[in-house]
């Protein structure tokens, strides 16, 4: 039966002009390019493919009319040969030809294009948001001049050590001093604000540079009861009017001068709202102030920041001030059983916490006092998502744009036979693949500003549309534009371009089993990485249930915590006293006690205490939480030994201490019970004639991360929370009252409230972030690569069809065509389970070492998420098995 080949009739047509001899192989491009134009305009007008070429001859004319008007083109580029201009407009033309063949082609497989730039498109657009949020975090205090020679002291030092550097160690060039307490709030229009301060003195501005909107940087901190404040809360307090100079009130009655506006980035750990002159500390309390500079060795809460000169070696410095405390105070630190060491942190791994810097350091492991903190590890794994994410986009490209090389060997042997040379191949082919890439970076960009909303809840930030616009994103987009274009691009181009012309055109070409077999590596691959994720994915959930439902060891339910730290005034212990007798009165009310910290909060930790039986000088460290008479019966802690404090013992407030089995255990007393009556001094607590009255059963202080640690209670006034217990059906009644009674107490000065069941929760937050980062990213992963097995599962099927048509009229049912075309496939994605199984086994092994207490990571959540992963490749293959399977054999046999 005669049927029309319109690309043989082309390649017919173009091989009869090349061997004319009269036409270069560029010439021949352009003119098939024009033939091609008019059978497109032929075929959306209504003719058949044989019409249309036909009628696209007639108007193009024969070859004997095309050489005569070609030969005196020919002579007037013989003219201009060496002419630029002349070479510039051939390379347009050459371009022009190049993209209109890649947009016909892109056009005619509309499934294939679909695919290729759903896939890229949200690949990319993850991978752009990753690269947003990764430039970000890295971008952190790097703002500061200089800032490759500022380090930190730690987390907090004692006084002395930055006197000591800053005079008698040549090394350092500059040295400043910050403290965030005592805390003063604003006193302004008769209305109280709280904001972030800190004490700085005068060096601050010296090592840090900031941009001054109005004072002097050298000056501003010099004398006391001067203040600095940020840009943002000077606009707050005086709008447009002029800020230096005015005056500010402060703890209701301490009156400082404006002496400088300074912008406070937020990419970086240091974030206040206004500065204090340490001077103003000194000059409360000058003696005080100088003993501390002299002899608080222990007095672990200032925060020292230094420039090191340049030239001078950081590694060498770091050990050369290590052992500075034991040299200058050896025998103080002893008697306090420490052995305190000075650790030197560069500025650039303040932020960022979490990892090691290859070198004999910890990226903050004291955290930062500061401002925000984050953690490298999430910098990691982001940018390996991404990473992934980017790579399985680019597989799916690579693998359909190889698995269609048998539906274009016909044309590229054409090509070849008729005079084109693989150079002009790989070019066409390349500009297909920059064409993809320009395409689908544009929907990324709309996806990714789309998704932003999502995206920032996800990363805890507040980007907007602009900062896509930032000249790190633009040569991110700029990047990824052309290394997807070519990478991704450049392994089909020269697949393509190397095919045989006689073997194609003879009709003995086949797909070579190397390629076959690298489609399939890369399909495991892509299924390896969504295994792992989604394995990743159930075990964060499972930990997280477990964490969640662990009995914590006290009653935290019904637990309402008052919050009231910032109430002012030297009497705050007695009128909040006052106040918890007044609240506690309320029927509503069960129980009610004020502390330091409740469960979820931290007290004072690496308190140096003594207990009785171990050597003189010898201490443990433990955390100490200084409460009144009635913190048991408020959070419900049960005494495995002992009594809890009593209003009736005179010494109880004085001496008493109370201690957790985690102390007793720390301390090896024989039991609980033992421990009753021992000596357990403290003296950085206030407790130098300790004596142990109570030992309360273990509890978690903190979160699941951290195994129970030893624990002090000691009653101490100046406490600011207030855990009340109350009846669940008159929790709105207690709050009106609350409101009411603190009126009476504090006037204006405002307090908060909060449930402790949900503030014990938040220590959960990264999880819960870890969580999702990792169920969106695992689901984008699967939509990638289920695309990619939806492109592959359709150009198997089109390979398939006459194989499938022969089979039915031979009786195959509709379940075994099904089985035939998916088994192949649902055969990669059981290698992948079995590869990514082990790999998902270690990483998430090694993520739940990080908790003290964690979840099994038994056999069931690999089962799970393979079955998972077999059941969605087999619906994605079998949409496309499930349509060959239906098709009638008789189409199925003149599927062409």
């Amino acid at each position: 039966m005669y049927r029309f080949d319109l690309e043989k009739a082309i390649g017919t047509w173009r091989h009869a002009l090349y061997q004319r001899r009269a036409f270069n192989a560029d010439d021949l491009d352009e003119l098939e390019q024009h033939l091609r134009d008019h059978v497109e305009a032929q075929l959306a007008d209504g003719s058949t493919p044989e019409g249309a070429y036909r009628a696209a001859l007639a108007r193009l004319g024969t070859p004997g009319d095309l050489i005569p008007e070609y030969q005196k083109v020919q002579f007037g580029r013989s003219k201009r040969k060496a002419s630029l201009q002349t070479f510039i407009v051939t390379e347009i033309q050459m371009f022009s030809n190049y993209l209109k063949i890649a947009l016909r082609t892109l056009k005619r497989h509309k499934g294939f294009t679909f695919i290729n730039l759903g896939g890229l498109a949200v690949g990319l657009a993850a991978c752009l948001l990753i690269g947003l949020y990764v430039q970000d975090e890295l971008a952190f205090d790097d703002h500061f001049a200089d800032s490759e020679r500022i380090y930190r002291l730690g987390s907090g030092t004692g006084w002395p050590y930055g006197r000591i550097l800053r005079e008698e160690f040549p090394e350092v060039e500059s040295l400043t001093y910050l403290r965030g307490w005592p805390s003063y709030a604003i006193k302004h229009n008769q209305e109280y604000l709280f904001e972030t301060m800190y004490y700085a003195d005068e060096a601050f501005f010296d090592i840090f540079s900031y941009d001054f909107r109005a004072g002097n940087p050298e000056t501003a901190l010099q004398v006391p009861y001067s203040v600095v404040l940020s840009e943002e809360l000077a606009e707050r307090l005086y709008g447009e009017a002029e800020v230096l100079g005015q005056e500010i009130i402060l703890g209701d009655t301490l009156l400082f001068t404006v002496t400088g506006v300074v912008d406070v980035p937020r990419r970086s750990h240091l974030q206040f709202d206004f500065l204090v002159s340490m001077a103003t500390m000194r000059a409360r309390s000058p003696e005080g102030f100088d003993q501390q500079m002299a002899n608080g060795w222990l007095n672990l809460n200032m925060v020292n920041y230094l420039r090191l000169k340049e030239g001078v070696e950081a590694d060498a410095f770091r050990e050369k001030i290590r052992d500075l405390p034991m040299q200058r105070a050896g025998d103080f630190l002893t008697n306090f059983g420490s052995n305190y060491t000075l650790k030197l942190e560069p500025l650039e791994h303040v932020y960022l916490s979490g990892g090691s810097d290859g070198g004999s350091i910890n990226y903050s492991a004291g955290g930062n006092m500061l401002g925000p903190q984050s953690d490298i590890s999430y910098v990691y794994l982001l940018s390996a998502v991404g990473l992934f994410l980017l790579l399985i986009a680019a597989i799916n490209f690579v693998n359909l744009s190889t698995a269609r090389s048998v539906d274009r060997a016909k044309e590229v042997g054409v090509r070849k036979a008729v005079g084109s040379n693989r150079g002009a191949l790989v070019r066409q082919f390349l500009l297909e693949s920059m064409l993809m890439s320009v395409v689908a970076v544009a929907l990324a960009v709309v996806l990714a500003v789309v998704a932003l909303p999502y995206f920032n809840d996800l990363a805890a930030r507040a980007y907007t549309r602009a900062d896509f616009f930032s000249v790190p994103v633009l040569l991110i987009l700029l990047a990824l534009t052309v290394g997807i274009g070519v990478l991704a691009g450049l392994y089909p181009a020269l697949a393509l371009s190397r095919f045989k012309p006689v073997e194609v055109l003879k009709g003995r070409f086949a797909a070579g089993k190397r390629g076959g077999r690298l489609r399939q590596g890369l399909v495991v691959f892509q299924y390896v990485v969504s295994g792992v994720l989604i394995v990743a994915t159930l075990v964060v959930i499972s930990q997280l249930r477990f964490m969640q439902g662990k009995e914590l060891g006290f009653a935290a339910e019904q637990v309402l915590v008052l919050d009231a730290r910032q109430a002012p005034g030297a009497d705050r212990w007695q009128r909040g006293e006052t106040l918890r007798q007044v609240l506690v009165d309320h029927s509503g009310v069960q129980h009610a006690s004020a502390m330091w910290a409740v469960p979820g909060r931290t007290g004072w930790r690496g308190q140096l205490s003594f207990p009785e039986g171990w050597p003189q000088g010898q201490s443990i460290g433990l955390e100490y939480i200084g409460t009144d008479h009635h913190f048991a019966e408020a959070l419900g802690l049960n005494f495995v030994a002992g009594r809890s404090f009593d209003p009736a013992f005179a010494t109880d407030a004085s001496e008493a201490v109370i201690i957790n089995e985690a102390a007793v255990e720390a301390v090896g007393w024989d039991s609980p019970a033992a421990a009753i009556g021992k000596q357990f001094t403290s003296p950085g607590s206030g407790k130098p004639n300790g004596v142990v009255i109570g030992v309360v059963e273990d509890f978690h202080q903190h979160g699941l991360q951290e195994t129970i640690q030893p624990i002090m209670y000691g009653v101490r006034a100046g406490t600011g929370l207030y855990a009340l217990r109350i009846d669940p059906t008159q929790a709105s009644a207690v709050l009106a009252h609350i409101e009411q009674r603190w009126g009476d107490f504090f006037g204006t000065y405002p307090y908060s409230t909060f449930f402790l069941d949900q503030d014990f929760a938040r220590q959960y937050a990264e999880e819960q972030r870890l969580l999702r980062i990792f169920a969106t990213f695992a689901g984008l992963t699967v939509l990638i690569a289920c695309l990619g097995l939806f492109g592959l599962a359709a150009f198997t099927v089109s390979q398939r069809t006459k194989e499938i048509g022969v089979r039915k009229v031979l009786g195959a049912t509709g379940p075994q065509i099904v089985l035939l075309l998916s088994k192949d496939f649902l055969k990669l994605i059981l290698v992948a389970a079995v590869v990514a199984v082990p790999v998902a086994y270690v990483a998430m092994s090694r993520w739940l070492e990080t908790f003290a207490y964690r979840t099994d990571l038994g056999a069931a959540v690999f089962l799970v998420s393979s079955l998972l992963l077999l059941l969605i490749a087999f619906t994605t293959v079998s949409w496309q098995a499930l349509k060959a399977a239906r098709m009638i054999p008789a189409k199925s046999l003149r599927y062409e």
